[in-house]
């Protein structure tokens, strides 16, 4: 593997692991706050970030690269309300949405076609995830975060989690 993807790749590894405990942090607010629809959907989103680290692990340590996780910085633990913590989530996303169409672009640019193959799929997820976030971030804004309105979101959010549920396979 090319050293400047090796690091690369590394420097991800790093960033799936730094969000998959921000999002741990975020569903600590969320249970301190009585939310757990919210908190569910950290959870899961704190779940999806590390199989995508250990995703890249398991490529880079499959070819060539000594994989390891770099400094973690400082992660966030307060949020003023739920627009807040799903401005911050909507952050995360495009931080890491950058890192990967960076190293996509350093694949192409040196010719390493199987490991731009092994991204194409974290970069239309990370659209995705993206775009899931704006409707949700649109949604608050919308129904308002107001104590009275919580309970509604909150609910809106269980429900989102439910289907998520219905569509993973069994894990065993």
């Amino acid at each position: 593997m090319n050293d400047s993807i090796r690091k690369q790749m590394n420097i991800q590894i790093t960033n799936e692991h730094v969000a998959s405990m921000a999002y741990l942090e975020m569903a600590s607010w969320c249970a301190e706050q009585d939310l757990p629809g919210l908190e569910e959907y950290f959870y899961f989103s704190a779940e999806d970030e590390r199989e995508h680290m250990m995703e890249f692990y398991r490529y880079a340590n499959a070819n060539g690269c000594r994989s390891s996780i770099g400094a973690v910085p400082t992660l966030r633990q307060s949020f003023e309300h739920v627009l807040d913590i799903l401005e911050h989530n909507l952050y995360l996303e495009q931080q890491n949405t950058i890192a990967i169409n960076q190293m996509a672009k350093m694949c192409h640019d040196i010719s390493d076609y199987a490991t731009l193959q092994f991204l194409q799929p974290f970069i239309k997820e990370q659209q995705d995830s993206e775009r899931s976030v704006e409707d949700l971030i649109v949604m608050v804004k919308r129904v308002g975060y107001d104590a009275k309105n919580l309970y509604f979101l909150d609910k809106q959010f269980k429900k989102l989690m439910q289907g998520k549920d219905e569509e993973s396979p069994e894990k065993e």
